[in-house]
């Protein structure tokens, strides 16, 4: 008996494929003659793959034309011979691939950086297709508005080496559009070109390239769609400009720490609100302007970098906008405000400024700022973004020992091993610890067992607590019977002052700020959080520390109702006392 869905006709499976996923469709071929020939409709396995994928090439390449990494994200047909089914096939296999290598990331010590390398030297940027799911809520902000996620099924092991292995992608492309900087013979100054020179340094932030610069296409959309806008001046269309600046909050900081914030250096801070540092606004005027087809290019000068705007009349003088002050600046005022930094007074016409000079400014700028602020949580993402700068596109001696400087980038990148290796190869002592590391990731050393001595320490690797003291919340990673801490650091700490002093069980834990600390037990309370009553303040501390950056490294899961963090095999095998 024939089935009644075969007599439909061929053009209503279309629809109706739409909601089966590619793997039901699949399944669906093989029934019979009839639906495996309607299962091979190349307009659904076009759907199913712009669906699923969003990347179309490994790597990006600089461009001043289209904001970055767009260029990465066009998928406008399938390879040459290829129907848009094989070219699913193809990416489906990769992905099966990809995962098989993460699981062997995961699940062990052995050839971890091997396969890491290996993810992004085959796969680059197509591996974020699978990464992706696996990102926690901090990161993916669509799961951020999903309420239906449980945060205590989260596998935050795995969440933790996506994550890693997707930075260490961002990383490498920003390496690799540096290096695509430094072989152009030509780079333009108008338009987007300053705005995806600053994304090359996102590259290296945390978030690195989740970062989307197509905002600014949407608010010059909307700014050259009004009817006013084509009756306005030149003067009045960039003062339009302006004020829409302030109104997106991309707004200037003011002097002081905020001024000197590193996160002004990156752009994904500023695309959140935060006020920035004039080379930041400028960029970002410069894109509108090219939005609202004007021309408009950077001009630096000492402590300062305005945006020229050309006039299309012959022989007309070109704007200067102060983007940081938010108004049109004449050249005299120019000259008043400089006139303690320049031998003479600057006259028209006045010379653009290479984007390359400008992100070397910028790099110099993240050392600036690190130095002022030692402490800050992207110090080291910063460091490694002005080192590769400085090395790869010049911009004379670093300001520090560069031997110390890979010492930190490579305790807080141990993945980014093949870069270590370019930049190190004339030093000898480094290539010996780069040797080394590459020997222990194929022969790791075997876990120290750590053994309690008498039901010694009181606590337990995982415990959620607060700090006595200071009343912040974390987790323990670890522990030390008594302080193993340098005298200088228990001398700035006041460990003396404590009740034990140093002879007591210390704790290496995760602060729900992402700061490591190593804190006395008589500064440690667990009883706290088992006292909260109100169920969604229990909730919020947890996914709270849920979002530290390195919580996946030591642990997989959640135990609201013990109050503590489930922790991963090697933790386990480290502490096996505090599990068993």
């Amino acid at each position: 008996m024939t089935s009644p869905i075969e007599s439909l006709p061929p053009e209503l499976f279309r629809p109706i494929l739409a909601y089966l996923s590619p793997e039901d469709t699949s399944a669906l071929a093989q029934t019979c003659h009839r639906m495996n020939i309607i299962t091979r409709d190349d307009k659904i396995w076009q759907q199913y793959f712009r669906k699923r994928y969003k990347y179309s090439t490994n790597s990006i390449q600089y461009s001043d034309e289209e904001y970055l990494p767009s260029s990465a994200l066009k998928v406008t047909e399938p390879p040459d011979d290829c129907t848009w089914q094989e070219y699913f096939i193809q990416r489906a296999l990769q992905d099966k691939h990809i995962r098989f290598l993460l699981n062997e990331i995961i699940s062990t010590r052995t050839k971890r950086i091997y396969n890491a390398e290996l993810i992004l030297s085959t796969y680059g940027l197509l591996a974020f297709d699978v990464l992706k799911h696996y990102f926690s809520p901090s990161i993916d902000i669509s799961k951020q508005l999903d309420t239906s996620i449980n945060f205590t099924l989260r596998n935050l092991t795995r969440e933790y080496y996506s994550l890693d292995i997707a930075r260490l992608i961002s990383r490498n492309i920003g390496l690799t559009l540096l290096n695509d900087m430094k072989n152009r013979t030509e780079i333009s100054t108008e338009g987007k070109a300053l705005i995806n020179a600053l994304f090359i340094i996102q590259c290296f932030h945390p978030y690195g390239i989740f970062l989307s610069l197509n905002r600014l296409h949407l608010i010059g959309q909307c700014l050259i769609n009004d009817p006013i806008f084509s009756t306005l001046t030149i003067n009045e269309k960039c003062e339009l400009i302006l004020t829409t600046m302030k109104k997106e909050k991309f707004l200037s900081a003011n002097g002081g720490s905020e001024y000197y914030d590193l996160e002004n250096s990156f752009l994904f801070a500023t695309f959140h609100g935060k006020s920035t540092i004039p080379l930041t606004l400028v960029a970002i005027f410069c894109a509108l302007a090219d939005e609202c087809n004007l021309i408009a290019r950077p001009i630096g000068f000492p402590g300062e970098v305005m945006a020229q705007v050309e006039q299309p009349l012959n022989n007309a003088i070109p704007l200067i906008i102060s983007v940081f002050d938010g108004k049109i600046i004449t050249l005299n005022e120019i000259n008043i405000r400089l006139a303690d930094v320049l031998d003479r007074p600057l006259t028209y016409p006045l010379s653009i400024t290479p984007i390359i000079e400008l992100i070397i400014r910028s790099a110099r700028n993240i050392i600036n700022s690190i130095s002022r602020y030692t402490t800050s949580s992207l110090n080291s993402y910063g460091l490694y973004a002005a080192v590769s700068i400085l090395k790869i596109l010049g911009g004379g001696a670093l300001p520090f020992a560069f031997n110390s400087v890979m010492n930190i980038i490579k305790e807080h990148f141990p993945m980014d091993i093949h870069f270590f290796e370019i930049l190190s190869s004339s030093m000898t002592t480094m290539n010996d610890d780069l040797l080394e590391i590459r020997n222990q990731d194929l022969n790791p050393l075997p876990i120290e067992e750590k053994r309690r001595i008498n039901s010694l320490p009181k606590y337990y690797a995982g415990q959620i607590f607060q700090h006595k003291q200071y009343n912040y919340w974390g987790v323990i990673c670890g522990w030390d019977l008594i302080c193993m801490a340098s005298k200088l650091w228990q001398v700035r700490m006041g460990i003396s002052n404590l009740l034990r002093g140093a002879s007591q069980p210390f704790y290496h834990i995760l602060a729900n700020d992402s700061s490591r600390r190593y804190v006395a037990e008589d500064n440690i309370s667990t009883e706290i959080f088992n006292l909260i009553e109100n169920q969604e303040e229990k909730y919020s501390i947890v996914q709270n520390l849920c979002s530290i950056d390195d919580i996946g490294k030591y642990f997989e899961s959640v135990d609201i109702i013990n109050s503590r963090f489930i922790p991963n095999s090697e933790l386990r095998n480290e502490y096996p006392d505090d599990f068993s």
